[in-house]
């Protein structure tokens, strides 16, 4: 218990701005509940009580989900893991949780040139051909730029944001704390076994934050669908990747969830389908090891009738 509040006051700053969270959407009473409040308080922290109308208003399953957005990238994996799980949650909730899957506004690249160089030795911009210094895709954990070795090859960084190991472990310990009152002090919250799921979230997290863990994923993906010809993985360049960043061939491709260009190009949508469910039931049935995320933007369409996974 004691190494428990340790770890609390450790993360005070981080649990002040939960708590202000908390309390700016209508969750001040359970706060209070679990003893947070006290915790700030006696720390010296003060908190803003008073709550907006507009925002008080808002239907909760809006609430929550504009919360985990103030509270960035922990939460809004949190809320991405929530919205899958239909059995706990009605219609409208998951439809708010699903929201977190759009992007969010992404970091300068100037911001990451410090971890970048330190990954790789020297200026991105001395290894690589060229960088693209806006990114064509921005996410929770990580945001994608376009660029080009050395010999003219088209590749995809995809970049760690900085400093965000740090924060995570803030939140998880927090999180951790938060699910073990909840399970003592809230009879109505032990059902969904909050302890159990903030250590698996946990566990899948600090997974997801080594970019160099997914390469390898990738890795073990295209030796299982090597004599697949209908089936391409992207290559990974592991000269250069690392933790922070991992570099992959770039595909260019239909997204999965664009019909009209898959008419457009002369695909056939039911060969596409078919070679879909192929590589599901392969991955399942017979390597046991299977894309856990297969959403439309990280399936593409490809010539030939064949398509691509990614991340």
């Amino acid at each position: 218990m004691l190494l428990e509040t340790l770890h609390v006051m450790r993360d005070i700053s981080r649990l002040h701005e939960i708590t202000s969270v908390f309390i700016r959407y209508g969750w001040g009473d359970i706060a209070r509940r679990l003893g947070v409040i006290g915790v700030l308080e006696r720390a010296g922290r003060i908190l803003n009580r008073g709550e907006a109308d507009e925002i008080i208003h808002l239907e909760p399953a809006i609430r929550v989900r504009r919360a985990m957005e103030d509270l960035g990238p922990t939460f809004v994996k949190l809320g991405q893991v929530l919205a899958t799980r239909v059995d706990m949650f009605p219609p409208e909730w998951i439809i708010e949780f699903e929201k977190l899957q759009s992007e969010v506004p992404p970091v300068s690249f100037e911001a990451l040139l410090p971890q970048l160089i330190s990954a790789l030795g020297a200026s991105p911009l001395e290894i690589f051909n060229e960088v693209q210094t806006t990114p064509v895709a921005a996410a929770s954990i990580a945001q994608v730029h376009l660029a080009q070795l050395k010999d003219g090859t088209e590749v995809v960084l995809k970049i760690r944001r900085p400093d965000i190991e740090q924060k995570i472990e803030a939140d998880l310990r927090i999180l951790a704390h938060i699910a073990q009152l909840l399970e003592s002090e809230l009879p109505e919250a032990r059902r969904y076994q909050p302890v159990q799921g903030v250590a698996e979230f946990s566990r899948s997290l600090r997974r997801e934050l080594d970019l160099a863990r997914e390469a390898r994923n990738i890795d073990r993906f295209a030796h299982n669908f090597a004599a697949d010809e209908t089936v391409l993985i992207p290559k990974v360049y592991w000269e250069w990747t690392s933790a922070v960043m991992n570099v992959q061939q770039r595909i260019v491709g239909i997204p999965g969830n664009n019909l009209a260009a898959v008419d457009a190009a002369g695909l056939d949508r039911k060969m596409l389908a078919a070679h879909g469910a192929d590589a599901v039931l392969k991955m399942i049935l017979i390597d046991g090891y299977f894309h856990a995320d297969p959403h439309p933007g990280n399936v593409f369409y490809l010539p030939g009738n064949r398509l691509a996974m990614l991340d």
